[in-house]
């Protein structure tokens, strides 16, 4: 991979570096693997340093099973939420 793009146990993931509002610079790491997120709600997440990308590529990986079941559990409560509310509006 090459400086930008990066592999962590069969994961892509890229670092990055831009310039805030006030022209500090800053840098992150973002991760959007469809596979790895394939189930969950979440997209893509980014962090501050490889390590911490790392960490949570581990977690993702590692307690999947765990992620899954979460995401089933938010999802009933969201249809249950919907089901009792339905939309809010907002006038």
């Amino acid at each position: 991979m090459d400086n930008n793009n990066m592999k962590y146990r069969n994961i892509k993931y890229s670092y990055h570096e831009w310039k805030t509002w006030t022209g500090k610079l800053a840098t992150g790491y973002h991760c959007e693997d469809k596979a790895l997120l394939k189930g969950l709600n979440t997209v893509s997440f980014g962090t501050k340093t490889i390590n911490e990308m790392q960490e949570t590529i581990d977690d993702y990986i590692d307690n999947r099973q765990e992620h899954l079941d979460d995401q089933q559990q938010y999802d009933l409560a969201e249809l249950e939420f919907m089901n009792k509310y339905g939309t809010l509006n907002a006038d």
